[in-house]
């Protein structure tokens, strides 16, 4: 009986072996690529596009985090456009309200300073409006509600007998912001930030859409036709104390309102204008980068994906060379046993 002791057969055998493992574990990669679409690991970190493919992935990733930004931005500058119209329809029916309440007999028994109140109230749930924890008609004091308190809660600010452009203080100019002058403020606004001057930033909320690129946004509670038609209000209001002591001089107050009025709704159609500039230039950018984000990941693709008619070939031509390795080692394995057995 002979036995098997030269190593060229086994190391034959081993070598078959080692082969069939190999085989194996390349089936198995290509099969993962065909489920996955994706190369595999080790195909890839070998390619001379790894690098590319990693410098592409951090730029998807960028653009991607700007793109949320940009959505977050448009959400809320949408919401100014709608909080807008809300205040012009308001400004729109007190418009209405003076009209009819300009005839004394009339506003004797409709009680106008109550509608006013009211109608002050409705705008002042409007100026808090938040998106998530951010008051949105605060300027860069968005952590900070705009009001300090009810509008209708405003103390009288034009007294009785008071005549429109003769009393002192009637016509002053609403509040501005000269530069580097110290910060005035409505009456109505909240005061606790230690600086009023971020109020009136209502165009500089800042918003990177990418690396190099701001865009400023938003809507403040010292917009002047949010300004003005507060006032207007107020100026409807507090002439009501003259309509049994001074019916004729209540008339020219409400009058007066109705100006301030017309003119505040012209000025908040011009910051509505504004805001829908606004709303186009974010959707422009949105567009540009979903465009980006389009680009970028073809050609992620291009790297990392594999070619599936490629892949199944390989596929094919590995599983006839296993069974090839299979039948050799088979063959191999019976010789040695025959010649085990002689």
């Amino acid at each position: 009986m002979t036995t098997i002791t030269g190593n060229s057969q086994l190391a034959r055998q081993l070598s078959l072996m080692r082969n069939i493992s190999l085989l194996n574990t390349m089936l198995n990669k290509q099969n993962q690529q065909l489920a996955t679409g994706i190369k595999a690991d080790g195909l890839l970190s070998v390619s001379n596009q790894a690098l590319e493919l990693g410098q592409l992935k951090s730029k998807l990733g960028s653009v991607e985090n700007y793109a949320s930004a940009t959505q977050t931005a448009l959400n809320r500058v949408e919401l100014y456009a709608v909080s807008l119209e809300q205040i012009i329809d308001i400004a729109t029916e007190a418009k209405d309200t003076m009209i009819k309440n300009r005839d004394t007999s009339f506003a004797t028994t409709s009680a106008p300073a109550v509608q006013a109140n009211a109608l002050l109230d409705q705008i002042g749930g409007v100026l808090q409006l938040k998106d998530g924890n951010r008051y949105l008609f605060s300027g860069t004091n968005y952590t900070d509600n705009p009001l300090n308190g009810a509008l209708s809660s405003i103390p009288t600010t034009y007294a009785a007998g008071a005549v429109p452009g003769v009393t002192a203080g009637y016509d002053d100019p609403l509040t501005t912001v000269p530069d580097g002058a110290t910060v005035p403020q409505p009456s109505y606004l909240n005061t606790t930030p230690a600086d009023l001057q971020n109020y009136y930033d209502y165009s500089d909320v800042d918003l990177y859409v990418d690396d190099g690129e701001q865009v400023s946004y938003g809507v403040s509670a010292t917009e002047p036709g949010i300004q003005r038609v507060i006032d207007a209000i107020v100026r409807f209001r507090d002439a009501t104390a003259d309509i049994s002591t001074d019916s004729a001089n209540y008339q020219v107050r409400v009058d007066d309102a109705l100006k301030q009025l017309e003119t505040a709704i012209s000025e908040l159609q011009t910051t509505a204008s504004r805001n829908g500039y606004k709303q186009q230039q974010l959707t422009e950018i949105q567009d540009r980068q979903a465009r980006a984000v389009d680009l970028l990941t073809i050609r992620i693709g291009e790297i990392q994906n594999v070619d599936t008619a490629e892949v199944s070939t390989t596929i094919t031509n590995l599983q006839t060379a296993l069974e090839a390795s299979y039948l050799i080692t088979n063959q191999t394995l019976s010789l040695s046993l025959v010649n085990y057995l002689k």
